[in-house]
């Protein structure tokens, strides 16, 4: 604009029309574009084939760590000693870098999608602690196991039994390589013998190899067919699962505790209340678990929640009567397991595993007094998912599971005569992320959408108003352009 070929009363129009284009921009950022935003934001956060959320949920765009321990048994040569418990020791962390990516994906019309989760587990060497060739005492499972399943037959049948599991492999433990014990496999002479047998107590038998995960690495079905909401239409539903396996519930505990529900992980419900807790699935743990929040942290410049598990997580109605369909029916009113370890026979054949946290932490002390070596710590073995609410994003996971077995006494067969019942640890599984550099300024971003619209109009507004003052400084000392040469005329 030349103020030297205007007006006073042009340069006056100007200056206002200018002065309120800043103002009703101002208005406009400040009050319309903060919800606009937030809403494009979260019509943006539904599954769909086309979606920003679904490249980073088909395939997870941060690097996840597998970090597993197994437990030496050091004096099994000593259980039936008088006076001395069964020592263990934790090796490890043997690490593992993840690679998980969803096969089969079908979208429905209900707003659903169904999926396999196919993980890849690579040797991070150089991250681990200890080799994969590094012999392992372990108990035998498979021996045990089976010794468990006859544990209530007539002794006739105990007799026949103990001498087949003596002459064919059987044993209280066995030491291997931990990659064996892992993933690799060995041979196993006792169930190589129950194959061969081919009768009904037998026929879950499949392998005559064991190892702890053994065909797991990089199998797709494994974890089963996962059915989940995408959160079209209703964002409070987004990641809940629907089905697992076809089914809505699991078929291991009775009513809610064998109900599945909460997310799979790797999809959250956005715009989570402060006191909302967040429940997951995890198929290995058979269970879904409750994460409470505890705390608000920073990651990445992201505030958070923290949201963890607690001493009541594995509980089996002691602490929470909610958790008493832990406890199978065939164990109640009376032999229900003390609190802080889940018992997973019900989804393990039977066998007396158990789920806690490690080295039993939270847990009654009758678990970790039958045995020596074990020393939980909070800060290593607690279990938590770190979450920015607002867009349901998780920054960090550290989730600790423990696994162990109950070793009876039984006078009848021969590897368990004459020793004191424990629970032995078998192994830790701590799965570990941290959002990386990249995705990080992306939360951040979207997060700060909102707070940009409305910063840039109040400082439209200010732009204004200081353009209206100008005007109206200009207006009372006769100062436009042109006006005080008129004045002075």
């Amino acid at each position: 604009m030349c103020c030297s070929c205007c007006g006073v009363i042009q340069q006056k129009v100007w200056l206002s029309l200018v002065a309120i284009a800043f103002l009703a921009l101002g208005l406009v950022f400040v009050i319309w574009w903060p919800n606009y935003i937030t809403d494009m934001i979260y019509d943006e956060l539904p599954l769909s084939q086309c979606s920003r959320t679904y490249d980073k949920w088909s395939t997870i765009p941060i690097p996840i760590y597998m970090y597993m321990y197994l437990f030496n048994w050091t004096n099994p040569d000593q259980v039936r000693t008088s006076g001395v418990k069964p020592n263990f020791e934790q090796v490890g962390p043997f690490v593992f870098r993840e690679e998980k990516i969803k096969e089969d994906v079908t979208w429905y019309a209900n707003k659903t999608v169904s999926f396999f989760g196919q993980r890849t587990w690579y040797f991070e060497s150089e991250m681990s602690g200890a080799s994969l060739d590094d012999p392992i005492t372990c108990p035998h499972l498979p021996s045990l196991a089976a010794s468990y399943v006859v544990r209530d037959e007539p002794k006739i049948i105990k007799i026949g039994f103990n001498i087949a599991l003596n002459n064919n492999g059987g044993a209280l433990y066995q030491t291997h390589s931990a990659g064996e014990w892992l993933f690799d496999g060995f041979y196993d002479e006792f169930l190589d013998y129950a194959i061969k047998l081919n009768n009904s107590m037998t026929g879950a038998v499949e392998s005559n190899e064991f190892a702890w995960f053994l065909n797991r690495n990089g199998s797709k079905e494994f974890e089963g067919l996962f059915t989940i909401h995408t959160g079209q239409g209703d964002l409070r539903q987004m990641g809940e699962i629907k089905f697992w396996k076809g089914s809505n519930h699991t078929g291991y505990y009775e009513g809610e505790c064998g109900r599945a529900n909460g997310s799979t992980a790797d999809l959250f419900v956005p715009n989570r209340g402060a006191e909302e807790y967040i429940t997951i699935y995890i198929t290995d743990t058979c269970r879904i678990m409750n994460l409470v929040p505890s705390s608000e942290v920073v990651i990445e410049g992201i505030k958070a929640i923290k949201y963890e598990t607690k001493p009541d997580t594995f509980d089996n109605g002691q602490l929470n009567p909610d958790m008493k369909c832990y406890c199978p029916a065939e164990m109640q009113p009376d032999n229900c397991p003390a609190t802080g370890a889940t018992y997973l026979g019900p989804c393990a054949d039977g066998v007396p595993m158990y789920l806690s946290h490690p080295h039993f932490m939270y847990a009654d002390e009758s678990y970790a007094s039958t045995i020596t070596g074990l020393s939980p710590d909070y800060e290593k073995h607690n279990f938590f998912i770190v979450m920015e609410p607002k867009l349901g994003v998780p920054l960090e996971v550290n989730a600790n599971v423990m696994v162990s077995l109950h070793i009876r006494n039984d006078s009848d067969i021969t590897i368990l005569r004459d020793i004191t019942d424990f629970y032995a640890p078998l192994f830790v599984t701590s799965s570990k992320a941290v959002i990386d550099k990249k995705l990080a300024r992306e939360v951040k971003l979207a997060l700060s959408l909102p707070d940009i619209g409305f910063y840039m109009g109040i400082t439209f507004i200010s732009i204004g108003s200081i353009l209206a003052i100008i005007g109206i400084y200009l207006t009372v000392t006769h100062r436009w352009y042109g006006e005080r040469k008129l004045s002075k005329d």
